[in-house]
């Protein structure tokens, strides 16, 4: 009996995976793309928690709020809608890092259900149509401001787009 039980969890799960059709980038080069690409629009919380596993970040005191099974959390309400944010990871640090375009890929979901996920998702849509706020904030070494889209469509094709920076402030004194 308990066979036949783990096997049909196992074929649920298959089956389940099998006829998600991703609504992210599984080519991209995303943490975690290969693992995420059987999230599709529309999927609920549970099942993106059981794609991605357990995480390896950590917290220490009110930060452990901002984790769900050692993930980065976030949570907006926008125009009256409720989104939430869920970072993929694979290396160990801490909640207390800043988001990482390099270390972390992005979930968007809203009222519990998939809307997308990588950072061309996160940036084309997410910070563009729903309004999040930019995760990286303005990092020195390549975390500028918005992260970077690896390509974008142009009318001769396609293009890379290079991570900016935001110039140094050259007014202000250092130290004063």
């Amino acid at each position: 009996m308990k066979t036949v039980f783990v096997r049909s969890t196992y074929i649920a799960f298959a089956a389940a995976a099998v006829l998600l059709a991703a609504c992210g980038d599984s080519s991209s080069n995303d943490v975690g793309a290969d693992k995420l690409g059987v999230l599709a629009e529309g999927s609920p919380r549970d099942s993106v928690l059981l794609v991605m596993g357990q995480g390896p970040l950590t917290a220490q005191y009110a930060d452990s709020l901002r984790l769900e099974k050692g993930f980065r959390r976030e949570n907006y309400v926008i125009d009256g809608q409720q989104y939430e944010v869920l970072y993929y990871r694979e290396l160990q640090g801490n909640v207390a890092e800043q988001v990482q375009q390099a270390k972390e890929t992005p979930v968007v979901l809203k009222d519990g259900k998939v809307l997308g996920w990588g950072w061309k998702y996160f940036v084309e849509t997410a910070m563009t149509d729903l309004k999040l706020p930019n995760p990286t904030g303005n990092v020195p070494g390549g975390n500028g401001a918005p992260p970077a889209i690896i390509e974008m469509k142009t009318d001769s094709g396609v293009a890379p787009v290079e991570p900016t920076v935001a110039p140094a402030d050259s007014t202000k004194k250092s130290g004063a």
